[in-house]
């Protein structure tokens, strides 16, 4: 083998060590410079891709915290609507109570006019009834027509009598 020959051994140590220095050289010249350069851009990238990332996250917080504003907003809204909708909801039940009131209160008005206007009615039909069968009775028991003025006398006293009678009830309450 000729490397382990000693004659070439000193000249092959020279051109070692000569090439050794050659290739740190290169790599210290040409590769270690643009292997810098590469880690620089990447350092830089990396960075850059930090502040990024930070001034994002940043502004997605600020959003974050308006879409809880908003949210807080819109559910004080939305309280105050059914608020508004709970009033207006009594407002108007309490009107109904009242019409309704009302309405009960119109009918049992004219409900007791009619009582009353029937009331009087029946009791005039009654009077006439009631003077028409005692003249009827004294004509009987007479056996014998009475003159019209002696009817009308008849039915004078008899309607006294009635209203006297009728004075003396008590009246119901009502």
């Amino acid at each position: 083998m000729p490397q382990f020959d000693t004659r070439f051994f000193s000249s092959l140590g020279i051109w070692t060590v000569l090439s050794f220095f050659l290739m740190l050289l290169i790599v210290w010249k040409v590769l270690l410079p643009s292997l810098a350069k590469v880690l620089d851009e990447r350092r830089n990238r990396i960075a850059s891709d930090l502040d990024e990332a930070k001034k994002q996250r940043e502004e997605a917080e600020r959003h974050l915290e308006e879409q809880r504003q908003l949210l807080n907003r819109a559910r004080s809204q939305a309280d105050e609507i059914l608020h508004q909708a709970e009033e207006m909801a009594r407002v108007l039940k309490d009107e109904k109570y009242k019409e309704a009131l009302q309405e009960v209160d119109a009918r049992l008005r004219r409900a007791e006019a009619q009582i009353k206007a029937d009331s009087e009615r029946i009791r005039s039909e009654l009077k006439k009834e009631t003077v028409s069968l005692v003249v009827r009775g004294i004509e009987a028991v007479l056996e014998e027509s009475l003159s019209e003025t002696q009817k009308m006398a008849l039915i004078n006293r008899a309607v006294r009598a009635l209203e006297t009678a009728t004075k003396g009830e008590p009246k119901k309450a009502g």
